[in-house]
């Protein structure tokens, strides 16, 4: 019989046997445990972690630290939005960490749409050793690059093996993810981390931290002189300027910014519900329903600037596309810019409230603004809050008019949420609903925010639980439909539901946008139906009672008012509003309204 190798080990030549023994490679666990100080040292202090075997020394990593807040969340696709909500809210880098194989995978939604949004996100992924790849080894799939072009940025840390140089280029990586993570045009960063077993060291080894850790300057972009002289020269030339704003984040400046350009020269400012410019930018409202129902050549602009992320409006994209604006300038950071109007002509690569600051300056040294040209700007802006005032007048007599429905529904939650709400808007028709309402004073939300960048319905429920997380001391209030209420309804399945949180349910159990929106009803009755409507029959009842939160429910306008209060009110838990309500007779409501304010 053959003796096994294993007892005849090889022999080493006689000049290697007295050699020093190499010591062994140091447990993954120091690797993991420097990335995660390195990025907890550069302002990563928020994580959210999804369990798993791989990644377990990362996730021992950060357990082990009391200066972080960590977050639990099973199901990574919801992970992912949590942490975007999260991010969202902390205007910082938010870490995610995950075990290797379709785990990973499961952050690529969030990682679109955060990558749209231009939230920072530091996405880390274990992963088995290079070696094991298409091996038939568990969890293993091509993780290197995963999220191709939808991150700032991607690496790949080499596997451990102890040497000097391999953590001085794992602190290298996690810095420089962070820096493009943070850059002019933020968004999400990945590295991918192998890791070889034992994974559960049982002893810390101490970190060796590195004597210099690099961070980035932050920089503002200028414009040359001569730029500014075109600039200028073109705004003074404009018989009519409009200011479009996509969604982004409540910023004092800007609204500073247009407010005092809008004193001096006279122009309209829109956006979305979103781009939060309503009313400390003196926003019009309900442009959109304006726009959606008919084309008033009064309102035809001949300068448009444009900022923020996409626009919901259709109409919008009607009008700019049909009448192209002599002038069509895109103000914001990063590279290429957006041509969602196919009018573009002018990119101006810096943040918005530099931008529109620098302009009332400039033009307010240099004003060369002829009193006709001051006339024309006054009439297009009287014209289009003419037409706006309008507008609400025939939406607000066709509502009271018209039976219960979601619209209705979502006009008396407009007009019952507290003052300073941090509001949360699902996709489909809740947040074409709510540009097309108006806001209150009395009931002004502190922001407004929506999963715009890639407009997916998946994720809505999740992000509004990080966005509640973020903000302990604001209510938070998500209205979302049930097709993404129901998809998402994993992103309250966890132990951190914040008290603070919310959810309006406008239930009309399918896709009722399919009977709405253009195209799908021209479809057969029975394709229609089965393919693009969805039905479902579930309701949020055992939902809200399998994790915890507070259920209320209306199907009537008298039930609605009865509930609202006490869902509003402060309490030790979440909770649950399901409004039920039928998806044919919210089709007719909806199509009523656009009648009528097209008759205007």
């Amino acid at each position: 019989m053959a003796t096994p190798l294993s007892q005849h080990p090889p022999q080493l030549p006689l000049s290697e046997t007295n050699a020093p023994v190499a010591e062994p490679a140091a447990p993954p666990a120091t690797l993991a445990a420097l990335m995660i100080d390195t990025a907890v040292r550069l302002g990563v202090t928020t994580w959210v972690i999804s369990p798993g075997s791989r990644s377990a020394p990362l996730t021992a990593a950060l357990a082990q630290r009391d200066d972080i807040t960590r977050y639990v969340i099973y199901d990574e696709r919801s992970a992912g939005y949590v942490a975007l909500g999260l991010a969202q809210q902390l205007r910082a880098p938010v870490g995610l960490v995950c075990t290797s194989g379709t785990a990973a995978l499961n952050y690529g939604p969030a990682v679109a749409e955060a990558f749209y949004q231009a939230i920072p996100l530091l996405v880390l992924t274990a992963d088995r050793p290079p070696e094991w790849i298409d091996q038939q080894d568990n969890q293993a799939i091509h993780q290197n690059g995963l999220y191709g072009a939808h991150v700032r940025a991607s690496f790949t840390l080499p596997v451990d093996d102890g040497h000097p140089d391999t953590r001085w280029h794992a602190v290298r990586t996690v810095a420089d993810a962070l820096q493009m993570a943070t850059s002019a045009t933020p968004g999400p960063t990945h590295i991918n981390v192998h890791l070889r077993e034992p994974l559960y060291a049982a002893a810390r080894a101490p970190i060796v931290r590195p004597q210099r850790l690099a961070t980035a300057a932050q920089t503002a972009p200028q414009l040359a002189a001569a730029e500014w002289d075109s600039v200028r020269t073109a705004m003074a030339a404009a018989r009519s300027v409009l200011v479009v704003g996509g969604p982004q984040p409540p910023d004092a400046r800007l609204h500073a910014a247009l407010a005092s350009l809008g004193d001096e020269h006279p122009l309209v400012v829109i956006g979305d519900i979103t781009a939060n410019l309503w009313p400390a930018a003196g926003a019009i409202q309900q442009w959109d329903a304006l726009l959606s129902m008919h084309d008033a050549p009064a309102l035809h602009p001949e300068l448009v600037i444009s900022f923020g992320g996409p626009v919901t409006s259709r109409g919008l994209k009607a009008l700019l596309r049909t009448h192209a604006p002599q002038e069509f300038w895109r103000v914001g950071p990063g590279l290429p810019a957006p041509d969602t109007f196919q009018t573009l002509n002018r990119v101006l690569p810096l943040h918005p409230a530099d931008f529109f600051a620098s302009l009332a300056n400039k033009l307010q040294a240099n004003p060369g603004q002829r009193d006709d040209m001051q006339a024309a700007r006054t009439d297009y802006a009287n014209q289009w809050r003419g037409h706006a005032r309008a507008t609400s007048a025939a939406l607000g007599a066709a509502l009271d008019e018209l039976p219960f429905g979601e619209f209705a529904a979502m006009r008396a939650i407009f007009g019952a949420m507290p003052k300073g709400t941090l509001l949360q808007l699902g996709n489909s028709m809740p947040i074409r609903y709510a540009n097309l309402l108006a806001l209150s004073r009395d009931h002004l939300p502190s922001a407004t925010y929506a999963n715009r960048g890639v407009s997916g319905i998946d994720g809505c429920v999740s992000t509004a639980v990080g966005a509640a997380l973020a903000s302990p001391h604001a209510l938070t209030l998500l209205l979302v439909g049930d097709l993404s209420f129901f998809y998402d309804r994993n992103g309250l399945w966890h132990r951190h539901l914040p008290p603070n949180l919310r959810i309006v349910l406008l239930n009309n159990h399918g896709g009722g946008i399919f009977d709405i929106i253009d195209g799908p009803q021209t479809l057969p009755d029975d394709l229609r139906h089965d393919y693009f409507l969805t039905p479902q029959s579930l309701k949020a009842q055992r939902t809200a009672e399998d994790h915890g939160l507070r259920y209320f429910s209306a199907d009537n306008a008298g039930a609605l008012t009865e509930s609202l209060p006490r869902f509003f009110a402060p309490a030790d838990s979440a909770a649950i509003l399901e409004i039920e309500s039928d998806m044919a007779l919210n089709t007719s409501t909806f199509r009523a309204v656009r009648a009528r304010i097209a008759q205007l």
